[in-house]
């Protein structure tokens, strides 16, 4: 075990590590302009080796290590070298710090890529909203209008299956919607005499006059991945086929009856729902004199959790983010001529970590450079 803990707990490694990691940055940073902010950080920053893929035959090979390999090397040599080579003393008390500092960092940063959810809330002005939605990922929803008048029963699947093409069923439903085909994004056009052949599967709904082609996905700020999917119903007794529907993001809920009741499917942002609500009482937005230039939006909110029997206002505006449950609300944007908020939800459990780590660093380096004057004060009166 000796060459391992070596190797791990060396000054080498770490030096290695980090100038990878200042090539990685680099490039990530120059992909952005192709790729989008997303894209470029699911690519080169939470991967584990960024592939090449050769020519004509379709295999990819790793040819340099992604951020998540740096990161675990970095951790894993600092953690080492502290049980290792690092020599206690009250002398090296604010370089010790600085290393808890730099590993509460890299946790952190760990913690957030896994876990970190951002969403948006919308909300017109007096209206009301318990759920957000998600920037990026989608989900099937098929709606059962039958239970009631005042609620629908809805059964979401995650995008993991639309991808793996995996059927969507649940014991209360009575057919399974079988994925015939899936498209991350697409482009939707008005069927006609172009239209391909595998097109002409869809004899349901808003597919009869549409089709979709496939497009490379985006993960650029700007873009929205319009997730598509050619779906088919099943009776489950029979095994019969129902219908066949084309769903994309952006279209409306697709209506069918099955067995006398009436349901609906359609693919929508997914959802994140909360035991609160929250009212948008009033919206401002305000502006540089004379200009259109904006100088500060704010949403003047209601928040109502009825478990905990509270109601309660808040304003939200620019840099003053709703910190409540675990979430953050901060004012991200406005619509319909600013009569509707954007509000950006943010769940982080390691939100905390960043703080933590840069005082752990700023105190121990206020520590080592306060020893190391002391050090060299005391030397200086020592001299003749």
């Amino acid at each position: 075990m000796k060459p391992f803990i070596r190797f791990f707990s060396s000054f080498e490694l770490a030096i290695s590590c980090m100038a990878l990691g200042l090539v990685l940055v680099f490039i990530g940073t120059i992909a952005q302009v192709q790729l989008g902010i997303h894209g470029a950080t699911e690519l080169y920053f939470y991967s584990y080796f960024l592939y090449w893929k050769i020519p004509g035959i379709g295999v990819s090979i790793p040819y340099f290590p992604g951020g998540y390999t740096l990161g675990f090397l970095l951790l894993i040599n600092l953690v080492t070298a502290l049980f290792v080579r690092f020599r206690y003393s009250w002398k090296k008390s604010g370089v010790l710090l600085v290393h808890i500092g730099v590993i509460t960092l890299l946790i952190g940063e760990l913690i957030s890529s896994m876990m970190q959810v951002d969403s948006a809330m919308i909300i017109d002005e007096g209206g009301k909203s318990n759920f957000s939605e998600d920037r990026r990922l989608h989900e099937l929803a098929i709606v059962d209008h039958s239970r009631s008048q005042e609620t629908d029963r809805v059964y979401a699947f995650p995008h993991e299956m639309l991808e793996n093409k995996q059927d969507a069923r649940h014991e209360e439903l009575p057919f399974t919607v079988s994925i015939s085909r899936y498209m991350a994004n697409a482009e939707i056009r008005r069927r006609d005499e172009n239209a391909p052949s595998d097109a002409l599967i869809v004899n349901q709904g808003i597919g009869l006059q549409t089709y979709a082609i496939p497009l490379p996905k985006t993960g650029k700020m700007d873009a929205v991945n319009r997730t598509t999917a050619v779906l088919t119903v099943f009776d489950n007794a029979n095994g019969e086929v129902v219908g066949t529907w084309l769903s994309s993001l952006g279209f409306p809920q697709q209506k069918f009856e099955f067995q006398g009741k009436e349901y609906s499917m359609e693919i929508r942002r997914k959802r994140y729902n909360y035991p609160f609500e929250i009212k948008l009482l009033d919206f401002s937005h305000d502006r540089y004199l004379g200009t259109n230039i904006p100088m500060n939006f704010s949403s003047e909110i209601e928040l109502t959790h009825p478990e905990r029997g509270e109601n309660r206002e808040f304003l939200i505006y620019m840099n003053h983010p709703l910190r409540y449950n675990g979430l953050t609300f901060f004012q991200s944007g406005f619509a319909n001529e600013d009569t509707t908020t954007i509000l950006q939800v943010v769940s982080n459990p390691g939100r905390h970590l960043p703080y933590i780590s840069c005082i752990l660093i700023f105190i121990g380096l206020t520590v080592q450079f306060g020893i190391g004057l002391i050090s060299f004060t005391q030397k200086r009166l020592k001299k003749p």
